[in-house]
């Protein structure tokens, strides 16, 4: 979100608060990642040590299921699109800042109520799963094997406390403590493959070109979701 840091990827507030809604509103599928599991799945996308075409990931934030995709509108999946991307942008600039950079990119958790059957972090972890598991399967090759070892060791340790038996009836600040050593790992990480000179992932373009795009994609054109389909055999099959 804004700061006064001159990062051009950071989204407003209103930005944030837009995203946030459109992730649980009618737009998306029914089953899209809410704002939590959203911030999970790119922190595990923008740690791979190569770059994840967004083609790659970019459906799995609308569904599990590819085949029962259902947006509101074409001009709602270019809205949702621009949304997620430009968070995307922002965790790519701000991951693996130094702390102390007001910048610095930290997990986004809800807040839970006594309500709730879902515990706190638990959306986030389930994401980061998620983005860790589209990483490329040969991720490994050409890379040291103590580097491999060493963020394997390091997410295998952040990672275990949310599997232990008695997890579901830890209190909430320790669970905020797993939270904020999974944000440490990740900020660690990044800056680890980015130290071995691994190329970082850059912003990618979120504004629509100028013209009769905007008016939402025609129907032979590659469909925005990013689910490699025409647009006609896709979200515009509910558009229409």
């Amino acid at each position: 979100m804004t700061t006064d840091s001159g990062n051009p990827h950071l989204m407003s507030d209103e930005e944030f608060e837009e995203l946030e809604e459109m992730l649980t509103s009618d737009i998306v599928p029914e089953d899209c990642m809410n704002l939590e599991m959203l911030d999970g799945f790119l922190a595990g996308v923008l740690l791979s040590p190569q770059p994840i075409p967004v083609e790659r990931w970019l459906p799995a934030v609308w569904s599990a299921h590819e085949e029962g995709m259902s947006f509101g509108s074409g001009k709602g999946v270019q809205k949702a699109i621009r949304l997620v991307l430009s968070y995307y942008n922002e965790m790519a600039t701000t991951l693996g800042l130094d702390d102390d950079d007001e910048s610095c990119w930290e997990p986004f958790c809800f807040a839970i109520t006594d309500v709730d059957t879902i515990k706190l972090g638990d959306e986030w972890v389930e994401g980061f799963t998620q983005g860790l598991d589209a990483w490329r399967k040969d991720w490994r090759e050409g890379l040291p094997e103590d580097a491999v070892e060493a963020v394997r060791e390091t997410l295998n340790t952040v990672l275990a406390p949310w599997t232990e038996d008695g997890a579901d009836a830890v209190d909430d600040d320790t669970r905020l403590g797993w939270l904020a050593a999974m944000g440490e790992a990740a900020n660690d990480i990044f800056s680890h493959w980015r130290d071995m000179d691994l190329p970082a992932p850059q912003p990618l373009p979120v504004d629509a070109p100028p013209g009769p795009s905007t008016a939402g994609p025609g129907r032979n054109d590659p469909c925005p979701c990013g689910s490699g389909k025409k647009f006609k055999k896709c979200c515009g099959a509910t558009a229409e």
